[in-house]
């Protein structure tokens, strides 16, 4: 078999959808700071979102190098004086990468991936969100991509890679059925939200051009 044939038949590097738990368990085994053992989960934080996600993995020849998870976003509002809201904004719930020393420049590329790759396969995923997005936009649309900064970073993975940062907040304090974010206990709790606005807004096209070759 030729060299060219072997690497078409198993890439050097590529992206897996796959299910949510899948990366749940990297996220834990490799330690982001969001999943970390505590008193009530010795294992391990679970993700706990309770709405739509989607699961992806990067690998290199076979070994898994780094993950991602889209998901609606937390907040129904998202920006108000841009117009974005969870029924044109996808947002980027997880990005991390194994601790292996080879994978220690990966993030800027898998953020880019995800962001012109994996974004426009939300359409079509969730029949809900398609029909809720076609009723306040015309049609199912992605505007824009949003993503949340850790607490204790200065989030130059977005700032140098032309994303837009809305705003410093903190997390859910916890009270009555609300638990309190994971992120409060990390540095001072402050973390930052970033965007990605789309040239043009994603749409069904859009995932059949991402779909060709």
């Amino acid at each position: 078999m030729s060299r060219q044939l072997a690497l078409r038949l198993s890439p050097v590097v590529a992206f897996y959808q796959v299910d949510v738990a899948e990366v749940v368990e990297l996220l834990i085994r490799w330690r982001h700071p969001l999943h970390l053992p505590d008193g009530e989960h010795p294992r391990g934080r679970p993700y706990t979102r309770p709405f739509g996600s989607l699961g992806f993995v990067m690998e290199d020849r076979g070994r898994v190098a780094a993950a991602v998870i889209l998901a609606s976003t937390p907040n129904t509002s998202v920006c108000k004086g841009l117009g974005l809201h969870r029924y044109n904004t996808v947002d980027l719930a997880r990005i991390v990468r194994s601790p292996d020393r080879r994978d220690e420049q990966c993030l800027r590329a898998v953020l880019r991936i995800a962001r012109l790759y994996l974004v426009p396969l939300w359409l079509g995923t969730y029949a809900g969100w398609d029909t809720r997005s076609a009723e306040l936009c015309g049609q199912p649309q992605i505007e824009a991509l949003s993503s949340t900064s850790l607490p204790g970073t200065p989030g130059n993975l977005y700032r140098f890679d032309g994303w837009t940062k809305l705003r410093t907040s903190k997390g859910p304090m916890g009270g009555g059925r609300q638990k309190p974010s994971a992120a409060n206990a990390i540095a001072d709790g402050a973390r930052g939200l970033w965007i990605h606005r789309y040239p043009e807004p994603l749409t069904t096209t859009t995932k059949e051009i991402a779909h060709v070759g």
